[in-house]
């Protein structure tokens, strides 16, 4: 199997996982804070993994740690993407949040890429160019329908519905930033799952704290139901981060960007499966357009993924 579809697989099995965990098992999790579930099943995953490294290949540890800056950053870039998307959805539009998420990791990666950052990638074919015009122009949409009170929520005025677009934008930039520090750290010998126990100790940090502020707290804790939720987190969030991150080892940023953008259209049609599909008519005019967009990229995206040149 050549690595561009072995990335694909990696890939795919990151959106649709991650949409099917949103759609299907996201009130598994309504009942519990979401910093301490966070912390749980990454600290622990993290852990193993590590615990892994240090001994099948300690060498990728070293290197690691002689590489500070880019280790700096994919910690700081993962503990962004997750805490400023957290505090979006209390803000906005759940549907918007993951929307403008998705669909700004690939204009940012094309952002770093035109700024010279050497683990970016530019355009690959029209019909992943057509599509990222869409998808920008979708986003442009719901940002704007956002503002001017027209989504299906927002808890406050047009200053907080700005304030949780600008929270979505740094998420969404974060997570191209961890593709790119990924990658790099993947061209200097780190290995996947060396790369996955070393970006989450800044993030369990920053959880820890969260929860013990109580930013998520929802009531007394059952010690039995938590460890079954975190079980479950170990398959269904745990394992899909995990995807992503040997797909960034396999393929340029920019595919997987833009597959990765395919996100929503996944959760769209899971929810028609599950019977609860419910959005403003505005919101649902944008999605629309995102998706079309979406398709697009991500097919132009996928036909030149074999020609992808990534050091493993």
């Amino acid at each position: 199997m050549s690595n561009g579809t072995l990335g694909l697989i990696c890939a795919f099995s990151f959106v649709i996982l991650e949409a099917g965990q949103a759609v299907f098992f996201g009130r598994v999790f309504q009942d519990y804070d979401s910093f301490l579930i966070g912390a749980a099943v990454f600290g622990f995953t993290a852990l193993g993994a590590l615990t892994w490294t240090g001994i099948r290949a300690a060498d990728e540890l070293r290197t690691a740690w002689g590489n500070g800056a880019a280790l700096f950053g994919l910690n700081l870039s993962t503990a962004f993407v997750w805490i400023a998307y957290f505090f979006a959805l209390q803000m906005i539009e759940p549907a918007v949040v993951f929307t403008i998420f998705s669909g700004l990791i690939p204009v940012a990666i094309l952002v770093a890429w035109a700024l010279g950052v050497p683990e970016a990638s530019p355009l690959r074919n029209r019909t992943e160019g057509a599509g990222l015009l869409i998808i920008v122009i979708g986003v442009g949409y719901l940002a704007a329908i956002t503002i001017l009170g027209r989504s299906g929520f927002v808890r406050g005025d047009w200053t907080v519905a700005l304030t949780g677009l600008l929270l979505t934008c740094i998420s969404g930039a974060s997570l191209a930033a961890m593709m790119i520090y990924s990658q790099r750290l993947n061209r200097l010998g780190v290995s996947p799952i060396a790369q996955y126990g070393l970006r989450f100790p800044l993030y369990v940090a920053v959880a820890l704290a969260g929860a013990s502020l109580g930013f998520d707290e929802k009531g007394p804790v059952d010690p039995g139901g938590l460890m079954i939720v975190v079980l479950i987190g170990f398959v269904i969030m745990a394992f899909p981060v995990f995807a992503m991150q040997k797909a960034i080892s396999l393929m340029s940023t920019l595919t997987l960007a833009a597959i990765t953008a395919l996100g929503p259209l996944f959760v769209f049609l899971f929810q028609i499966l599950e019977g609860r599909v419910d959005y403003a008519p505005a919101t649902m005019t944008g999605l629309i357009i995102y998706f079309t967009g979406a398709i697009l990229a991500a097919y132009g995206g996928a036909k030149s993924s074999d020609r992808s040149v990534v050091h493993t």
